[in-house]
């Protein structure tokens, strides 16, 4: 039996629903194959949790102790979203341990999970993208150029954040820089990006034996101004699955999934946000460790395929394995 760390929390705001998705895995895992023990990461400990109990995780090895037998793990299943999880710091410690992952390696999460970067990397791949700059904290900018070239309404966003932490719709001038303070409060980057005037969809991507799968798209419609904390973790949103966009345009959003799965070499469940403008669909976000609580998108999603969370858990470890 193949010994699963299920590694949660992390050094952001998004821990608390980390631990979540967490849970989610934990009650869904097959355990005629695996033996998953829940790590829990944080600024000040690494510990795993022992029936009622917590131990303390070696980080040499990535290892823990229990009653007297050191156990080592064949996988890790990441659930920790931002960082260090989804940024690719945790990869890169775990490649140099030779213990296999369910995520993409560290420079497809430390791509992925810088939102200008990816962009910029889209943008040169023919991907729609909304138009946006950058700015660094202690940097000097000028509202009103950024206004005429980004235009209004827009979005200001930290540049690695997740969760729609930090994240502003400016409508005016005078609104920019109380949101460009609000996102340098969550990330030292940030971005300004265009608004596009859209249906709202999102899609997840599933690995399979015979390569990335596209799930059911849902179509998100929210009761706030976007689809911020409030709306994606307290019921502020409807979120419909399948999305009624149409044959063609699920299609159409559904091979875009699994070009970008394969582009930005992408492993695991992976979710793709797009917002359509017409009939065009405009990539919003790649999230590489997409959230997997009961409130959150992707495991609505694997049900409406007629799946079980258990074959979609058992699928991302089947390929870290593989």
């Amino acid at each position: 039996m193949k010994q699963v760390a299920v590694v949660c929390g992390g050094y952001s705001g998004e821990a608390v629903i980390s631990l979540q998705s967490a849970q989610t895995v934990m009650d869904n895992i097959d355990r005629q194959k695996y033996a998953p023990i829940l790590i829990q990461v944080s600024v000040s400990e690494w510990k795993a949790q022992v029936e009622d109990h917590w131990v303390a995780v070696d980080k040499n090895d990535f290892s823990v102790l229990i009653n007297g037998r050191r156990i080592l793990f064949d996988v890790v299943y990441m659930m920790i979203h931002g960082t260090p999880g989804e940024d690719g710091l945790m990869q890169g410690y775990f490649k140099m341990l030779n213990i296999p992952v369910t995520t993409g390696d560290a420079l497809n999460m430390a791509l992925t999970f810088n939102k200008f970067a990816t962009n910029a990397q889209l943008s040169k791949l023919g991907v729609t993208v909304a138009k946006s700059i950058m700015l660094q904290e202690n940097e000097d900018y000028a509202a009103k150029e950024i206004i005429e070239e980004i235009g209004l309404p827009c979005f200001v966003k930290p540049n690695e954040a997740g969760s729609s932490l930090g994240i502003s719709k400016v409508k005016t001038l005078e609104e920019l820089a109380p949101a460009i303070r609000k996102a340098f409060e969550v990330n030292d980057t940030v971005m300004v990006e265009a608004f596009m005037d859209g249906r709202e969809v999102s899609c997840g991507i599933l690995p399979t034996s015979s390569g990335p799968k596209a799930a059911i798209p849902t179509e998100i419609i929210s009761e706030n101004e976007f689809f911020d904390y409030e709306a994606k973790y307290q019921g502020k949103a409807q979120e419909i699955t399948p999305a009624p966009i149409g044959e063609a345009l699920t299609t159409k959003i559904q091979e875009s999934c699994v070009r970008l799965y394969k582009l930005l070499n992408c492993r695991g469940m992976v979710r793709v946000d797009y917002i359509i403008v017409g009939e065009e669909p405009h990539v919003v976000e790649i999230n590489t460790v997409p959230g997997f609580s009961p409130a959150s998108i992707l495991p609505q999603q694997i049900k409406a395929m007629g799946w079980s969370l258990e074959s979609a858990i058992n699928l991302s470890i089947e390929q870290a394995l593989a």
